[in-house]
């Protein structure tokens, strides 16, 4: 027989997996300025974090992610993005996929590090299709391994369009030549969260 406080619990996760699916999950950026090389690939895997809070009632949400970057020249990278988002049901669901292409302007590898990119797909950070931009900085100095990013993003579905932004920052640490650390702290639209990711370069 389901109790009072059972079906509570199911009304309250029903509705935070809808204000997820609206809005609550996105992905993380998880790059920085730095691009492969000509004819390498790099995998990421990493996840990201979340609070949702509706009402009195918090939930973490934690969005596994995977990504592929080709370099196509030692100045542009093509990469697609996906993964999967797992709230307090353990349910999972599906965080989308983007593609990009970044742009590097500057590789300096003792100093700064400035690129662009272009890409879009289908997220709930999305908001459905969407296309975004992004501006890459990285800090190459050896006591200061820093990036920041800006992206704006443009939803495409909806009856009116609107821009909405994504800032992140962390730090990237070098593990070996082809392998590093991304520790990563963004504010999306309005929510707050982090992650980390391990990426590796072949």
């Amino acid at each position: 027989m389901v109790t009072w406080r059972r079906l509570r619990l199911m009304g309250i996760v029903g509705l935070l997996l809808v204000v997820v699916l609206l809005s609550g999950c996105y992905f993380n950026i998880f790059q920085t300025a730095r691009t492969v090389g000509a004819g390498k690939v790099a995998i990421s895997i990493g996840s990201g974090v979340v609070s949702i809070t509706v009402g009195q009632n918090s939930s973490l949400i934690f969005t596994p992610q995977a990504r592929l970057t080709i370099g196509l020249s030692d100045s542009v990278d093509l990469g697609v993005q996906s993964g999967i988002m797992i709230g307090s049901s353990g349910s999972p669901g599906f965080l989308g996929a983007i593609g990009d292409i970044k742009l590097a302007l500057l590789q300096d590898p003792k100093t700064f590090s400035i690129a662009l990119g272009l890409g879009g797909g289908y997220s709930p950070g999305l908001l459905g299709w969407g296309v975004e931009g992004s501006v890459y900085v990285d800090s190459n100095i050896v006591f200061l391994p820093i990036y920041l990013v800006y992206r704006p993003i443009l939803p495409l579905s909806g009856g009116t369009l609107g821009v909405m932004h994504q800032f992140a920052g962390g730090l990237h640490l070098d593990l070996s030549d082809s392998a590093r650390i991304l520790i990563e702290v963004d504010l999306w639209n309005g929510v707050l969260g982090g992650g980390i990711s391990l990426d590796l370069r072949f």
